[in-house]
């Protein structure tokens, strides 16, 4: 791939639209420059994308209506460009802004700033990481939680090739955003990186589409519009993550959580209104997996006027395989509303990157828990199964591949069994019974375990 040519090209382009603006009742949105780049103020771009720096500018051009009538403040607030200014790439995947702790040096604009009268203006810069690929289409979106969306096109190739069409039957969803997966893969490289041994990347392409709408002055969003009437607005909703609320789950026991410097969509998504968009999110799975299923969980939401009601679980069957034989369990606590089996107990001479030496040995547990409760939390074994005696250390939370397991982990409500191995070491020479101490939710209680 010919990078600094499709840059390039990329750079006239936007260069021949450029200035381009638009604007609400409130605010006026120009942009006036754009630049790409490798690097932003020493900083490289994630892997398979590059910077896109604009210059921008924003405007306070606040009306007397609005003023005088609804008694709003001439000062405008834009609260924050993370959450409120966003880059839409070839109609398919939304990008946030780079956020700046002392944006000063650069020239990148702060994350919010005030406007504070009529004719007030704030200029500067603001970054993007976009796909290091030819761009046909990008509009910077500006969205406020009280005015009319602002679009401003940057660029626009009449050859593109238009986004997916998406298909109520491949949509989930519920009050506040549905989404879709459009497209999956499952490859051994991806952005020039390798998975793991016995692995393989999955890259997810999901969309989705804010149905969040609050409601308005509608005088804010139309000059024509009766000056008590109210008016509902179309609102960005940010679906907020705990670690790992999107999981693929392989063969209904082993979630994982995507990889974070490969994936373009971002931690909290933002999906926004009238436009199914998103990213892809990769996760390395097991290579001979059987059944594969992406899920994303709600616990809840923050926001005006949002119920706090458990929202329901969004999934997408990706393989259906023949299943797995049950496993069998050499101990149970029942723990409520989480309990714990025991499944396999082992001294191993390596796992993952241990190894056994002359001065320890390594145990090897696989485990499963299961919430029965109606409420999914966050699961931290490594403080709930300690070996008793002192010369017993945790190693490390693994999953399937082995691949380790950054704890605190989601466990999901609702009786979805995950299966997870531990791994301790244990001075001196492995013994034929190893106790344990399990601290829970319901009970405390020694575990003598019989390792093979």
């Amino acid at each position: 791939m010919n990078t600094s040519a499709h840059a390039s090209d990329c750079q006239d382009e936007l260069a021949s639209r450029l200035p381009g603006s638009s604007c609400n009742r409130a605010f006026t949105l120009s942009v006036t420059e754009a630049e790409f780049s490798t690097t932003l103020a020493g900083k490289p771009a994630p892997p398979g994308r590059r910077w896109l720096t604009l210059d921008v500018r924003f405007e306070n051009w606040m009306p007397g209506d609005l003023v005088f009538a609804l008694s709003y403040q001439e000062a405008l607030l834009v609260a924050s460009l993370e959450r409120q200014l966003y880059l839409l790439v070839d109609d398919q995947l939304v990008v946030r802004p780079e956020v700046w702790e002392n944006p000063e040096p650069s020239g990148h604009l702060a994350d919010d700033f005030i406007l504070p009268r009529t004719g007030a203006y704030r200029q500067g810069k603001v970054s993007y990481a976009v796909p290091d690929q030819p761009l046909n289409k990008l509009s910077l979106h500006y969205y406020h939680d009280q005015y009319a969306p602002i679009r401003v096109t940057l660029l626009e190739n009449s050859d593109a090739r238009q986004a997916s069409r998406v298909e109520d039957d491949d949509v989930q969803g519920h009050d506040l955003f549905a989404m879709t997966l459009d497209r999956v893969q499952r490859l051994e490289q991806w952005q020039g990186q390798s998975a793991p041994p016995g692995m393989q990347w999955l890259v997810a392409d999901l969309r989705g589409q804010s149905r969040w709408r609050t409601d308005v002055d509608a005088r804010a969003l139309d000059v024509k519009a009766d000056i008590s009437q109210k008016e509902s607005l179309s609102r960005v909703m940010e679906y907020i993550e705990a670690p790992g609320l999107i999981q693929v789950v392989a063969d209904g026991r082993h979630a994982y959580s995507r990889h974070a410097e490969l994936s373009s969509l971002a931690d909290d998504p933002a999906f926004l209104p009238a436009t199914w968009a998103g990213g892809q999110a990769v996760f390395a799975v097991p290579e001979d997996s059987q059944t594969l299923e992406l899920v994303a969980y709600m616990p809840q939401f923050g926001g005006k006027d949002i119920s706090m009601d458990i929202r329901p679980t969004l999934r997408f069957p990706i393989e259906q395989g023949e299943p797995l034989p049950p496993l069998n369990a050499h101990q149970v606590i029942e723990d409520s509303p989480v309990p714990l089996a025991l499944h396999e107990a082992e001294w191993v001479d390596g796992f993952a990157d241990q190894l056994s030496d002359d001065e320890g040995a390594l145990l090897r547990l696989e485990v499963s828990l299961r919430n029965l409760s109606e409420v999914g939390g966050m699961m931290n074994l490594s403080e709930r199964l300690k070996p008793l005696s002192p010369d017993g250390e945790w190693l490390g939370t693994y999953l399937r591949g082995p691949l380790a397991l950054e704890e605190p982990f989601w466990l999901p409500a609702n009786d979805e069994k995950r299966v997870v191995t531990l791994l301790y070491r244990f001075q001196g020479a492995p013994a034929d019974k190893v106790e344990m101490e399990y601290s829970g939710i319901s009970l405390s209680e020694t575990l003598t375990i019989t390792p093979r």
